[in-house]
């Protein structure tokens, strides 16, 4: 005969997983905030029940932009005031999980790419309007 361990393992995660979401005739759970900045879709704070993990809040906000440093993630830990480097796309492929505690606040920054992409769009727009106008000036001439 099997042992019953396993299952009701099972269903105790099932239980806290559908903890706080609505369900018909229950109350919701308790909500705490979290906060998340920088690079994402949608920086902001985020109510969210249940114990979130970095990747849950950053998920809550849309996701990082296309600018964001997902290497040099920023965790401020609210109870200890602790700041912790995260590297994300190394978390994200091991499989890491970063349990947050409310109050906590993300921070994801700017890639140092991102300024030197604007300065080079900027730089090739500049040097596309000052060819045309050269060559437009020689034409004329000719």
């Amino acid at each position: 005969m099997r042992s019953a361990g396993p299952v009701l393992a099972l269903a105790g995660l099932l239980m806290l997983s559908t903890q706080g979401l609505a369900q018909p005739g229950s109350t919701p759970g308790p909500a705490f905030k979290y906060y998340v900045w920088g690079q994402v879709r949608s920086p902001g704070a985020y109510s969210l029940s249940i114990n979130p993990d970095i990747m849950e809040l950053l998920s809550a906000a849309g996701g990082p932009t296309e600018y964001a440093d997902v290497r040099h993630v920023v965790l401020i830990q609210a109870v200890t005031h602790r700041r912790i480097r995260v590297d994300l796309k190394r978390m994200f492929n091991t499989g890491q999980v970063i349990p947050l505690s409310p109050g906590d606040i993300v921070l994801v920054p700017t890639s140092l790419w991102y300024p030197i992409r604007d300065f080079l769009s900027v730089s090739t727009t500049i040097i596309s309007l000052a060819t045309f106008v050269l060559a437009f000036t020689n034409w004329r001439r000719s």
